[in-house]
């Protein structure tokens, strides 16, 4: 199925059920009707408040949010093209479930990203950490590496999506290139990044525009920067509380 990378799909169906004009788009965003054609293009991506403000303009119910971010967050993950589209997601989900591994029927530790204040890598992993460290579970797959969720706080700018949304992270694992990955900066930041390694240098790509810059590493820079970086499995994006 091909997918667009700012979901214009669904926001073209429901301006039209709702009887709403496209220059309607170019008012509430402020942008003129030659950038929303853009936008429809696909040339410019709208970024997580443009998305939400569509979102909450159009009356998005919970099923049709989870739809809309899906897709565009795979269009951008993927490079537009994917042959299925998971439609059993939350709010954003950047890879498809395959078999019984992902049954969501076991309980996870979950604590705030804020909490690894005190995680010392790599004498355990986040997984072992939030166990002994936070009461706090969450439905996840009952099979994974190191499986554990994260829930996002203060770091919002960082990490480039809403606060309380929910991260999971297999923490056993290192992601393979083209994967969607966490990754912690020995300066104690977080990015949320596509991960994309190649002969000689690594880059963590922001998927959202104006989530954060690109960067670019050589492999002898990534001890050297990167704490620690482990595969994305899911996101649940919360908007409201």
């Amino acid at each position: 199925m091909k997918m667009h990378v700012n979901g214009w799909r669904t926001i073209e169906q429901q301006l039209i059920q709702q009887g709403r004009k496209q220059g309607e788009i170019a008012q509430l965003l402020k942008i003129t009707p030659a950038a929303v054609s853009q936008v429809k293009k696909g040339v410019f991506l709208l970024n997580p408040k443009q998305l939400e403000k569509i979102a909450s303009f159009l009356q998005f119910d919970d099923t049709l949010r989870s739809e809309f971010y899906t897709e565009l967050f795979n269009a951008r993950l993927l490079g537009g093209e994917c042959t299925q589209m998971n439609r059993g997601a939350h709010y954003r989900v950047y890879r498809e479930r395959h078999g019984s591994d992902w049954i969501f029927e076991t309980e996870i530790p979950l604590g705030d990203l804020g909490l690894l204040a005190d995680y010392a890598f790599p004498l355990e992993t986040i997984r072992s950490y939030l166990l002994r460290n936070s009461s706090e579970r969450y439905v996840g797959p009952r099979r994974g590496r190191g499986v554990c969720a994260l829930r996002t706080g203060d770091e919002f700018e960082d990490v480039g999506i809403p606060q309380k949304s929910i991260i999971l992270i297999e923490s056993e694992g290192y992601p393979d290139s083209g994967m969607l990955s966490l990754a912690c900066l020995r300066d104690g930041h977080y990015l949320l990044r596509k991960y994309v390694q190649d002969a000689s240098r690594i880059t963590l790509r922001p998927l959202l525009f104006d989530s954060g810059a690109e960067l670019v590493l050589n492999s002898h820079e990534v001890s050297e920067q990167v704490l620690w970086i482990h595969p994305v499995l899911e996101l649940t994006f919360r908007f409201n509380g």
